[in-house]
């Protein structure tokens, strides 16, 4: 039951971004990578994506955390995490910035960056902080693990990707799956046995 309202919540949280995909491409003639205006649509989908994607990001961090913590997750939490949309707002866009400066340098300075970076939602939303403490604190945690986190990191990214491959339905439980490891690590490095 835990993991069905997890994967319950990653499809609640993609639909809205999901849908606005399927409006935007809906109508192309021409989808092809090099087609007049792609570029332009699709940077404008990812700051969009990001947007709807701050709304539940809060949410699905509380419900990794509960999961993690062995309590079971409330679908009312994604509703819930909500307030936390300014900061992980934030988040997002810092991500996608890193992501875009980071494509000609082989991703080196989104890895570095990202990896250092990763825990502070769930700071965020555990320990109510405010973004630029939950950001201090991922940081200095991070610090003499990042190499750990690395690996970590770069795992989820190979089992969200394997999910994709799955024809995509392998991805709602792919990503219920990575976000409440990542809750785990949260929970080793904030000292929680």
């Amino acid at each position: 039951k835990r993991w069905l309202v997890l994967w319950l919540a990653q499809i609640l949280a993609s639909l809205p971004s999901a849908a606005l995909e399927l409006a935007v491409h809906y109508g192309l003639r021409e989808p092809r990578i090099f087609s007049r205006g792609y570029f332009e649509r699709t940077l404008l989908l990812a700051v969009a994506g990001s947007v709807l994607a701050a709304l539940f990001r809060g949410g699905v961090a509380s419900m990794a955390l509960s999961a993690a913590r062995g309590a079971e997750p409330r679908l009312a939490d994604l509703g819930r995490g909500m307030r936390f949309f300014p900061a992980m707002l934030a988040l997002e866009l810092v991500q996608l910035v890193l992501l875009v400066v980071s494509v000609p340098l082989l991703f080196v300075p989104y890895a570095l960056v990202w990896t250092g970076l990763a825990l502070a939602p769930f700071a965020l939303v555990d320990r109510d902080m405010t973004l630029r403490a939950a950001v201090r604190w991922s940081w200095e945690t991070s610090r003499g693990e990042r190499w750990h986190l690395f690996g970590f990191l770069a795992a989820t990214a190979v089992i969200a990707y394997l999910g994709v491959v799955a024809c995509c339905v392998g991805t709602f439980p792919a990503a219920a799956l990575t976000s409440v490891a990542t809750a785990h690590v949260y929970r080793r490095l904030n000292g929680e046995s």
